[in-house]
């Protein structure tokens, strides 16, 4: 008889086991589909944040802002609603650029979509962050995930190029 009972609480440890390691693996597959559908829903906002007519208006402004107060050593620029307004410009980059080091958006996805538009971005802020980092005697770029990401699409974009050739 107690052999018997060892046997059936044995088997019903063993098949606890198994079930145990059934349900982590269900988990885990929760887990990644949750977490793939997290990634997708912030590539679509991402899209639509970029394709929304008020990006490219907020981009011309960035570009001419920048071209312009670099011309007069920045004169009347600081602290202005044209300085704000660039800042913030940069900061959708700059956001973008953190969200894809952090694995929450896809690189390939983030390359395909900006492409050329955020190295000629960069190479149109680069010089209104110069001036912030002498202004505020910063070190460390303040938006170096917008150059991070500006310098790998630029990289993928001249592997295209040589693949091309």
């Amino acid at each position: 008889m107690v052999e018997g009972l060892s046997a059936i609480s044995s088997i019903a440890v063993i098949s606890g086991a198994f079930f145990i390691v059934f349900q982590l693996r269900q988990n885990a597959s929760l887990i990644r589909a949750a977490n793939q559908e997290t990634r997708s829903n912030t590539s679509i906002a991402l899209l639509e944040k970029i394709t929304d007519e008020s990006f490219a208006r907020r981009r011309k402004a960035m570009h001419d802002t920048v071209k312009r107060y670099a011309a007069t050593n920045w004169e009347g620029f600081d602290d202005s609603l044209e300085d704000f307004e660039a800042r913030n410009f940069a900061y959708t980059y700059e956001l973008i650029g953190q969200l894809t080091r952090e694995g929450l958006i896809e690189i390939s996805i983030v390359r395909n979509a900006l492409q050329y538009l955020v190295v000629f971005d960069w190479e149109a802020f680069s010089p209104l962050s110069r001036h912030l980092m002498e202004r505020y005697g910063l070190k460390v770029n303040a938006w170096r995930n917008f150059e991070w990401l500006a310098e790998d699409v630029r990289g993928q974009m001249k592997s295209r190029e040589t693949a091309t050739d």
